[in-house]
């Protein structure tokens, strides 16, 4: 007889199919991407093989993964508030410690009572006219970060065995232009922009496909040869981007501060196989990799730190993993000058917030309830029965420290070391019961709060608007791809900070200044004026110039030469190129014919060949006695139709700068019969 079907809970499922230390269950390949990094390996250490289940082995003996070790962030924020909330029903790990350094009273102490005014320096005032876009682009990511990229992706292409690379700063500043283009006109796969039905002219005419793709196949940002493997000295999991990561970061620390800073989670999403891989339950991309942020109000972005797992923050000053991390944020913030942070409660503890206070460095978090160290609240039954609106409020007798307990939909706890409940205001909060806005009480600290804790939710959404979306297999890409988009998010930010300076309200959307930079790093190393080519054989009816009226030719001077006892003006043997003598004049001559024959050649070959008669035509002035016979009157009969190259327009400006040459060396029997007059 069968058993009976055992039906799992959504927990158990999770507890079943996750495994320690954040890493996936499943193998789930990347689709738009077969270029394999050719370096790539994977990490059985930090993703252990168990992407499919034995059919004869029952779920229930299969063991469970610690949730401890799932790296989760929970937020429970109910639908009509926007403040997070912790949920009092949801168990806490471990009791509520007494900490007897800290004593908690209802009268606001002495130590309360601070002045937080502001006492950092102004911003750095704007240039007298705005940079281009790509100036705001280069003060996050300059030219040595492309100078690196280029020198190690060469090194790489070396060590592997394949083809010379040979790639330049300026052409790795073009490829990184075509990914930004990229993320303002999408296609399901970047190949597309190269293929026949679907072909984008922009990008496919700057670079190959194929040399794209060697490219994305050989980039990289350090020397392999000095990596170091896990459990050596000195072993780094971010070994790959380093130098790059350390160097966009070392910009974004330039740049001066705002007053007010959130800390916060941001996530670079990937799927892929990788130990630093972690979960977060309440963000837009739940697996990824974890980035540490701190961010201003406006979500310019001045400190980040990649997680990389399991040990990589040590609890050095006892204030837990979170508390370190703040710390370490908050290391270039200066001190003592009254800057204000804002976190959430996975960070918060009494501990930091005096901490902080300590360094000069004001702070406004919410805070769990099993981190209150002997603080007593009403509980959150005794604050609905007073009614929505209502808190209590108790302050730390030594550092001042206040802690609010404000019931809006649910309980909400804050702390701050600088701020309390007053003044309370009134503001409109929905009511499920009587489906319409109704007034409530809110104290002071819990707008100041919501007004300046969303800096890192900003600029992570600045960033997914036009996040670059190709997904390769190789980790370090996605980091590479995510310090662009912040510099771009940057970069934006600081142009809209100093137009705000200047008191100028119209500003260049992100859109626009995403393409502006893209159009600035393709044409880096060329003409200013691309011109479009086809494939295959150039045809003049495809230059855009010639229905297009020519500007005036630039005019012409006169350029004097010494004079000798003879009267004639001489040029030097040096003047005359070394590539023509009387021996090679009847290859000239033969060129120009096939030119004729040929009936079709570019202004530029036209050109070219003018120049050789123009250049034949001074050697035989000046040399006159070696000349065959005709050869003089045969040079200026080419002089003489110059008339027409002149006259049309189609002479190139060497060209003009080589007539005015001749009409300055040839007599003045023969300048007459020329419509070429100098100015």
């Amino acid at each position: 007889m069968a058993g009976r079907r055992k039906f799992y809970s959504a927990r158990e499922v999770i507890e079943y199919i996750c495994l320690p230390d954040g890493a996936l269950s499943d193998t789930e390949s990347i689709p738009d991407d077969n270029i394999a990094d050719p370096d790539f390996e994977e990490s059985p250490e930090a993703y252990e093989s168990d992407s499919s289940f034995d059919d004869d082995k029952p779920l229930a003996a299969i063991p469970k993964a610690n949730l401890n070790h799932l790296d989760v962030e929970i937020h429970n924020i109910h639908a009509d508030s926007d403040t997070e909330v912790p949920d009092d029903n949801e168990p806490q790990p471990g009791p509520a410690p007494v900490n007897k350094e800290f004593s908690w009273r209802q009268r606001k102490p002495p130590a309360a009572d601070i002045d937080s005014s502001f006492r950092g320096p102004a911003f750095s005032p704007p240039p007298d006219e705005i940079p281009s876009p790509k100036w705001y682009f280069d003060q996050f990511m300059d030219k040595s970060v492309f100078e690196h990229i280029s020198n190690q992706s060469n090194l790489y292409a070396v060590m592997k065995n394949g083809p010379e690379l040979k790639t330049t700063p300026s052409e790795i500043e073009q490829f990184i232009g075509l990914h930004i283009l990229m993320t303002v006109v999408r296609m399901p796969s970047y190949r597309m922009y190269w293929q026949t039905a679907t072909r984008y002219d922009p990008i496919a005419k700057v670079m190959g496909r194929k040399r794209f793709d060697n490219l994305r196949t050989y980039i990289h940002m350090n020397d392999n040869t000095n990596v170091k493997q896990k459990g050596e000295p000195g072993y780094d999991p971010l070994f790959k981007v380093r130098p790059v990561l350390e160097k966009v970061r070392a910009n974004c620390l330039k740049v001066v501060p705002e007053e007010n800073h959130s800390i916060d989670e941001q996530m670079i999403p990937f799927k892929g196989k990788i130990g630093m891989k972690q979960y977060i339950k309440n963000k837009p991309h739940k697996w990824g990799i974890k980035v540490f942020t701190r961010a201003g109000v406006t979500g310019l972005v001045y400190d980040f730190e990649v997680y990389t797992g399991k040990g990589a923050v040590t609890n050095e000053r006892g204030l837990g993993v979170a508390g370190e991390v703040v710390l370490r944020l908050v290391s270039e913030v200066p001190k003592g000058l009254n800057y204000k942070c804002f976190f959430d409660n996975w960070f918060t503890s009494p501990e930091l917030i005096v901490e902080l206070k300590k360094m000069g460095i004001l702070t406004v978090a919410t805070i769990n309830r099993n981190r209150l160290r002997g603080c007593t609240l009403k509980s959150d039954k005794e604050l609905s029965k007073a009614g929505r609106g209502a808190y209590e409020v108790k302050y730390e007798k030594t550092s001042g420290m206040s802690i609010v307990k404000w019931y809006d939909n649910k309980a909400v706890l804050l702390a701050s070391s600088f701020i309390g409940p007053e003044p309370v205001e009134r503001c409109r909060r929905w009511s499920k019961e009587k489906k319409e806005h109704v007034e409530v009480d809110r104290p002071h600290i819990v707008k100041v709060y919501n007004h300046n804790m969303g800096g890192v939710d900003l600029a992570d959404m600045f960033a997914a608007l036009y996040r670059i979306d190709i997904r390769p297999r190789r980790w370090y890409l996605h980091i590479l791809y995510y310090l662009i988009d912040l510099s771009l998010v940057n970069g934006w930010l600081l142009y809209r900070r100093h137009l705000t300076q200047k008191q100028e309200k119209k500003y260049m959307p992100l859109l626009d200044f995403r393409v502006q930079v893209a159009d600035a790093l393709i044409k880096v190393g060329k003409q200013a004026d691309l011109i479009s080519r086809k494939r295959g054989r150039p045809s003049l009816e495809d230059d855009p110039t010639s229905h297009q009226a020519a500007p005036p030719p630039p005019p012409l001077q006169r350029i004097s030469a010494p004079s000798v006892d003879s009267g004639r003006k001489y040029l030097t043997p040096q003047a005359v190129p070394s590539r023509f003598s009387w021996n090679n004049w009847g290859d000239v001559k033969s060129r120009q014919t096939r030119t004729a024959k040929r009936g079709v050649c570019g202004e530029q070959e036209e050109a070219d060949v003018e120049m050789e008669s123009v250049d034949m035509a001074l050697l035989v002035h000046d040399y006159d006695s070696c000349a065959p016979p005709g050869a003089l009157d045969e040079a200026l009969e080419k002089i003489k139709e110059l008339e027409e190259l002149v006259s049309s327009l189609t002479i190139s400006r060497a060209l003009l700068e080589r007539c005015a040459i001749i009409l300055t060396y040839l007599p003045a029997s023969n300048i007459g019969h020329l419509l070429i007059s100098s100015q």
